[in-house]
């Protein structure tokens, strides 16, 4: 079974199952990308299709025009178009770009499509990720045509996956039978449970022995995974617990949301650090955590927060569980679906942010209490997410496809 799997980004969702069905016995994985991947020593094949003549990118942005999309979809066509002897025997892309809508033309299939979200009507109010943050004119008219490629996906695959059963719940109703609900697989070997003996250091990060320390993990620091009621939220625990410090990871970037808009020439970072007075000695900014140093950085949590409005689940929260973190995040659909409150983790209203801090408090406050739930989190996680449970499920289901 050789399948394709075509993505502009890399290394993207598909790394690891990429990965995985290279070690599979009877098994090859080819991954196409529009980002220059040729000086990296990967365990699958990979190439990179061009969009435009001239050097390579090293990485891939989301477009501000969906012609771009027609661009890559062209790219994509035209190269394989030439490599008349590749003939893969499954097709597996993201539905959001311009991946392999025209190799439908070359390739009898099956073809598979990767359903990551799909925004509601370009001019209702649900389109609003965060009322202080609304979208503009501007992003709304974007948002009418920008998901044109998913809608042309959705109709021409034969068959799709998504993460989440939430995720699922946002294509249209009359497509939805078409995508199955298979999570990407986190590696839970290295994402586990460890000990880190005090005093230590994280990053340069000083950490003594009856330090308390409250961890944020998020790719981007922005509104949409809740940045600044993490920050209101840390100020009421350093006012109770003097002893915490803040460990927080992310890039300074807005991914998602629409705050940019409205915040003028300032990262979304700045401007949640100019509305408060914050200690330096208490509120660590790490920056980008590389894969292989998240597990002593979650190992070193006492407590940690995942928030998110209604919006695709990080890994991070998955990362976190599965190494026994003790998680506060917010009461939100997606959330709860990997987290019955109470039991693998504690949960309040996404900008409550006194009922949040609560949470955090009874835990930093009584830790003991809380070990049965921190051994819950890991054990879902066993059970739901472990890449080894995930890849399986997702290589049965090619197979059965293709047959």
């Amino acid at each position: 079974m050789h399948v394709l799997f075509i993505h502009p980004n890399f290394p993207s969702q598909f790394y690891p199952i990429a990965a995985r069905l290279a070690a599979t016995p009877g098994c090859q994985a080819t991954l196409l990308t529009s980002v220059d991947t040729s000086d990296l020593k990967l365990p699958f094949q990979h190439a990179t299709y061009r969009v435009q003549p001239g050097p390579l990118p090293k990485a891939f942005y989301n477009p501000g025009d969906v012609g771009v999309l027609f661009e890559h979809a062209l790219g994509v066509y035209r190269g394989l178009r030439e490599a008349r002897d590749f003939r893969p025997d499954l097709i597996v892309g993201h539905v959001s770009y311009g991946t392999w809508l025209y190799l439908r033309n070359l390739y009898p299939g099956p073809f598979v499509g990767y359903f990551e979200l799909l925004p509601p009507r370009f001019w209702g109010p649900e389109l609003v990720l965060r009322k202080e943050f609304p979208p503009t004119e501007e992003v709304r008219l974007f948002n009418a045509t920008y998901h044109l490629f998913t809608y042309l996906h959705l109709h021409a695959m034969d068959a799709g996956y998504t993460p989440t059963h939430y995720q699922q719940s946002l294509a249209p109703a009359e497509l939805r039978h078409k995508i199955r609900v298979i999570f990407d697989g986190i590696d839970t070997d290295l994402f586990r449970p460890m000990v880190v003996s005090r005093p230590t250091q994280f990053r340069g990060v000083k950490i003594g022995e009856t330090t308390k320390v409250v961890t944020y993990v998020s790719r981007g620091l922005e509104s949409v995974r809740g940045f600044d009621i993490f920050m209101k939220v840390a100020r009421q625990i350093e006012r109770e617990i003097p002893e915490a410090i803040f460990l927080i990871a992310g890039q300074d970037r807005t991914n998602y949301g629409h705050e940019r808009h409205h915040i003028g020439n300032q990262t979304f970072k700045e401007w949640v650090l100019s509305q408060d007075t914050y200690d330096p000695a208490k509120y660590h900014f790490l920056g980008l955590v590389p894969t292989a140093e998240l597990p002593t950085l979650f190992a070193l949590s006492d407590v940690h927060f995942y928030l998110t409005v209604p919006f695709v689940l990080s890994w991070s929260l998955i990362n976190a569980m599965s190494c026994g973190c003790a998680i506060v995040g917010s009461d939100t659909e997606p959330v709860r679906e990997a987290i019955d409150p109470g039991v693998h983790g504690l949960l309040a209203g996404f900008d409550d942010v006194d009922g949040l801090t609560a949470q955090a408090l009874r835990v930093l406050r009584d830790p003991d209490e809380f070990r049965p739930m921190r051994e819950r989190a890991r054990q879902r996680v066993l059970e739901r997410y472990d890449g080894r449970v995930c890849h399986q499920q997702l290589i049965d289901f090619f197979r059965r496809l293709i047959r």
